[in-house]
């Protein structure tokens, strides 16, 4: 990239500084402080815009009786069933079945209060049916354009 064609490109970038290797006049290679289009950031925001059908699409699951709360919970904070049994000690065939709303309304107290630690909630708002945004919420750390 040529440094006096570079331009800034706020909409992508969002603002975000960043120091690149940049040719000057003479084609020398110089670190340059930018605020420019960053390919980083086309792949991030594409990869959220799939998380966030992945999330929708489990809540609609949920809403649909066709999977367990937990299914949302795991999916909102981007786990699959082997590294939700790795967090909570448990074998992987046993939190398959937890996806399942029959097996999920069945388990102990203890298997549910273990759930609840791992996804910063309460035993009861596992339970209830009311799902809250993953923890650490991404709203409140959200850089993408509406």
């Amino acid at each position: 990239m040529n440094q006096d064609s570079s331009s800034p490109d706020e909409d992508i970038a969002q603002g975000v500084t960043t120091v690149s290797y940049v040719a000057d006049a003479c084609g020398r290679q110089q670190l340059t402080p930018g605020s420019f289009w960053q390919p980083v950031e086309v792949v991030n925001r594409q990869a959220w815009l799939v998380i966030e059908q992945q999330v929708a699409r489990s809540k609609a699951q949920v809403a649909a009786g066709r999977r367990s709360r937990l299914h949302y919970y795991m999916t909102a904070n981007q786990m699959n069933p082997g590294l939700l049994a790795r967090y909570t000690g448990q074998p992987r065939w046993r939190v398959l079945l937890h996806l399942c709303p029959f097996f999920f309304q069945r388990m102990a107290a203890q298997t549910i209060t273990r759930y609840a630690q791992l996804f910063q909630i309460s035993p009861e708002e596992l339970m209830s049916g009311l799902l809250k945004p993953a923890i650490p919420s991404r709203q409140d750390n959200s850089h993408h354009a509406d």
